[in-house]
């Protein structure tokens, strides 16, 4: 009966804890890409919803493990239960064994979403978004009105179905300007009869043109990249590793050392955020 209590409990609050830090920085990211992701039709939006959720609340699951195991705890100590299981000869290191089963579990599940799970899926779908996003901006281009995406400036006077009359763009320091043009997709552009502006080395040259053709999306690939994926398996390695030493840490900080709602609150917050420290540490330095 004890054991499926505490199977129950630490599974649901793992759970819950790891999808609502995943939540919460969903929020973060939509304050960046929220135009693309609302901009987008669902079909398009939602297959990264769920690859976020997916990625991101299969990270989170140390933390969750962190939190679960200290708020479990800490209601058998406030309830009184643990010295009514001391007296009926439960030890504290069988009580750390009925802790531990639903940690392995967790440390299984986790250690296998490792090798299938990998943030470069995440970034894949973002750039894939961006790239269709543009494509739909560039493609229905309004007259006579100056539109700033990305950094790219583009104003057109008239168009003519997919025929764009009197353009002018300026892309990364280079200023474009003619009479007629035309989008082709993916971002690039195709100019006709027109002047294009540079500057190199603070010098600016001006050049003529019968027709030039721009790729704006040269640094935009919507391709999964091998490097990521092998720093991403380490990454997620280590993730999972992390899950055992903020176990201890969790249960007997909370053991031992807290008495009160407060201090289980602040060693919660306390191993959240070393457990932060040491995956951005880890991912900076792959």
């Amino acid at each position: 009966m004890l054991r499926s209590l505490i199977l129950w409990k630490i599974t649901k609050v793992a759970y819950i804890t790891a999808f609502t830090l995943a939540f919460l920085l969903l929020m973060v990211q939509i304050f960046r890409i929220g135009f693309i992701l609302f901009g987008m039709p669902p079909t398009a939006s939602l297959p990264y919803f769920l690859t976020w959720f997916a990625y991101f609340g299969f990270f989170f699951i140390p933390d969750g493990v962190l939190v679960a195991t200290a708020l479990t705890l800490y209601e058998l100590k406030e309830k009184r239960l643990i010295h009514v299981l001391y007296s009926f000869h439960l030890s504290p290191a069988k009580l750390f064994f009925l802790f531990l089963l639903p940690v392995a579990l967790f440390f299984s599940i986790s250690l296998f979403l490792s090798f299938l799970l990998f943030e470069e899926h995440v970034s894949f779908l973002r750039r894939g978004l961006l790239i269709e996003y543009r494509d739909r901006v560039f493609n229905n281009l309004p007259e006579k009105t100056f539109l700033n995406a990305h950094g790219l400036v583009v104003y057109v006077r008239e168009r003519d179905g997919s025929e764009l009359r009197d353009v002018f763009l300026r892309y990364k320091g280079t200023y474009v300007i003619a009479e007629k043009a035309r989008y082709e997709g993916n971002g690039r552009f195709v100019f006709e009869r027109g002047s294009l502006l540079t500057q190199e080395r603070g010098k600016y040259f001006l050049v003529g043109f019968e027709e030039y053709r721009l790729d704006t999306e040269e640094f935009i690939s919507a391709r999964l990249r091998d490097k990521k994926i092998e720093e991403g398996r380490v990454l997620n390695l280590i993730n999972s590793l992390s899950i055992i030493p903020f176990f201890l840490f969790s249960f007997f900080g909370t053991l031992y050392l807290c008495e009160t709602h407060s201090r289980v609150y602040y060693l919660v917050a306390l191993g959240v955020v070393l457990r932060q420290l040491l995956m951005f540490g880890v991912k900076i330095s792959l």
